[in-house]
């Protein structure tokens, strides 16, 4: 994967012809599927083409033209959908949802080569901002990059490990953020560039590490042990509540999303806040992006719904973060959802 936004092109897009980076698992334009890195849902098989045969509304098979042949929805590519599963622990699902043109919503996993470090990115484009799909992107991914490097020389724990994961996300977030800029460069530097939110997450054995920069989440939700939400969102929702609203007042007032911090060329503030946490107990550490969270805000609630589907036969990460995805859509969709789970046992 090429984390430097500046690297040179070594391709172009089989779609669009767009130059592409080396290691890229999208393009960035059209969003055309590059590698078998990201890969579509299981009930949307990849044959060489970015529109899937089967129609993910009615079910009736795609033609030539991208449209359902049956009901006539427009298929969607791999950026609309994809997931990725590293290890059996490890598995997100981005999805567009139902009511956006497109999905700006991105994610990037990794797993450390001896499986004891995970890394988990959630990135959400602010829909006002052109291009916003590009820079989420990119974005995660050059975070992810520069977290899977720090595993060299990482300590095994204790303050050590805390300082080390903690200078590594500061780094990613960094280098995140230069993404998302370099993008804004391409385009010339518009007066509304391209922005992101920001969560990421390192688990090393029982630490983890939890930054991020906007409303994008992390919870913890032990099998057993209270839950909790590990972030707090940089948003007017959060300074509405801390002014005295209860949290469903704030949710409920239109300005609720806007974001106090993120990531882009205008962002006075593009520094991801850092926590910690020791899972000590089976659970479940979630990463995801509020076009989930919109629909299941409490770690209670959203804890009933993963043990619901884990109790379902042949249950794995992957499939119950595509049924969180499904509920979203099923609640209305209104936003991108993205739904990233790591299971410790």
């Amino acid at each position: 994967m090429t984390s430097d936004p500046g690297a040179a092109t070594a391709a172009i897009c089989p779609s669009c012809e767009s130059p592409v980076a080396n290691g890229d698992d999208f393009c960035e334009a059209c969003g055309t599927q590059l590698t078998a890195t990201a890969q579509a849902a299981p009930a949307e098989p990849v044959a060489g083409t970015t529109t899937p045969k089967v129609c993910h509304v009615c079910g009736g098979e795609v033609t030539a033209d991208g449209f359902c042949g049956s009901c006539g929805t427009k298929a969607r590519t791999e950026r609309d959908h994809w997931s990725e599963s590293p290890s059996a622990a490890l598995a997100a699902v981005c999805d567009r949802g139902i009511a956006h043109a497109r999905n700006e919503d991105a994610m990037a996993m990794g797993v450390s080569d001896d499986g004891s470090v995970s890394v988990m990115v959630v990135c959400d484009g602010v829909t006002s901002a052109p291009d916003s799909d590009r820079a989420s992107l990119s974005a995660s991914k050059a975070a992810r990059d520069v977290l899977l490097d720090g595993v060299d020389g990482a300590p095994g724990g204790g303050a050590a490990a805390i300082e080390h994961w903690s200078k590594a996300i500061t780094a990613a977030t960094a280098e995140a953020n230069h993404a998302a800029v370099a993008i804004a460069r391409s385009l010339g530097d518009p007066p509304e560039p391209p922005s992101s939110t920001f969560v990421t997450a390192v688990a090393a054995g029982s630490l983890v590490v939890v930054g991020w920069c906007g409303d994008s989440r992390a919870y913890w939700l032990p099998d057993d042990d209270e839950p909790v939400m590990l972030t707090v969102d940089h948003s007017l929702g959060t300074e509405m509540i801390r002014s005295g609203m209860t949290r469903e007042e704030a949710e409920a007032q239109p300005d609720c999303h806007t974001i106090t911090r993120w990531l882009g060329a205008d962002s006075p503030t593009p520094i991801s806040e850092i926590t910690t946490v020791e899972m000590t107990v089976p659970g479940w550490l979630v990463l995801c992006s509020d076009g989930l969270w919109n629909y299941v805000s409490q770690p209670d609630d959203l804890r009933t719904m993963i043990a619901d589907h884990a109790d379902a036969d042949n249950a794995t990460p992957l499939t119950i973060a595509d049924a969180l995805v499904a509920y979203a859509n099923e609640q209305g969709g209104h936003d991108n959802i993205t739904a990233a789970l790591l299971r410790h046992t």
